[in-house]
């Protein structure tokens, strides 16, 4: 790769290349890049899938329509975390979307993850991850079609629109609605609820990858907040986000679960990051859960 970035004269670019197109492994050998993005990227000197293009990702897309705990796992991948995932290279592709542990072994064969480190070899189960920009892109593009597809009545990109432009009492309306209509679709265990509640939101967020930074998970102040979306224009909204689980042991009810998390934001100062980098406008949300039913403040 050395030699094609300096035969192409594209020095200023190879960060952004390795980012897009590297980030495979054959054997003990890093630092594999897709061949066929490469050239094209030579060609056209645009950094834009390539490889995943050149497919309908129909098997892909029907995969993820079949099961929750996939969208969950693959949410997880966009937010570049690593999973635990039983890769059986042997797989049968007929049948494939009913059994989950076939999934994950055709994605790293055919190259859409990649495998990281061992956790268990006599089970075959490893710890995986995307490769890759141009794979994320995908990823993220078939979660964004899947909640389209799903929001009835309400169109995606309108409910990300009420939240960025504050238009907040909007925005809690159609939320609700449409929590009842997905979740309707999918079963929420109780020791899982929290997680899926935060990894469905920020499957709604992919909507707002140009015009925003979604992160989740990250420290600030004293803490970790869930979510917080900081705008790529210095003069946009941003926003801090709170889940909780309504647990009947410990609160009365929902409301005093919106009020502790609402404590948990102010006592952690989770807008210190924000603060620091210039952000005067913060938004805090809290999203309280009870089964399928969903509560929200915004203060």
């Amino acid at each position: 790769m050395k030699k094609v970035i300096e035969d192409y004269n594209v020095q200023e670019n190879e960060q952004d290349m390795k980012k897009w197109y590297d980030g495979y492994v054959i054997g003990n050998v890093n630092g594999i890049y897709n061949p066929w993005s490469i050239l094209n990227y030579l060609k056209n000197r645009k950094l834009v899938p390539y490889w995943v293009n050149t497919s309908s990702n129909d098997l892909i897309k029907l995969i993820l329509k079949k099961s929750s705990t996939i969208k969950e796992r693959i949410e997880r991948l966009l937010r570049d975390e690593e999973i635990d995932a039983k890769v059986n290279l042997e797989t049968v592709i007929a049948g494939i979307e009913n059994n989950e542990d076939n999934i994950w072994g055709m994605l790293v064969g055919t190259g859409y993850l990649k495998v990281t480190g061992v956790v268990d070899l006599v089970n075959k189960i490893y710890k995986v991850k995307l490769p890759n920009l141009e794979i994320k892109s995908l990823f993220a593009e078939i979660i964004d079609n899947w909640f389209r597809n799903k929001v009835i009545g309400n169109d995606l990109n309108s409910i990300m629109k009420d939240l960025i432009t504050l238009n907040l009492e909007e925005f809690k309306e159609k939320f609700q609605i449409l929590a009842m209509q997905m979740f309707s679709y999918l079963d929420v265990g109780e020791n899982t609820a929290e997680n899926f509640y935060h990894a469905f939101v920020l499957g709604m967020l992919v909507a707002l990858k140009d015009s925003y930074y979604v992160n989740s998970n990250r420290e600030s102040g004293m803490g970790r907040y869930d979510i917080m979306l900081e705008p790529k224009d210095k003069n946009g909204n941003s926003f801090i986000m709170e889940f909780k689980v309504y647990k009947e042991e410990k609160e009365k009810t929902i409301e005093e679960t919106i009020e502790n998390a609402k404590k948990q934001i102010e006592e952690k100062q989770y807008e210190t990051t924000l603060r620091e980098k210039g952000f005067n406008n913060i938004t805090k949300i809290v999203f309280a859960f009870k089964g399928k039913n969903v509560k929200m403040e915004v203060y």
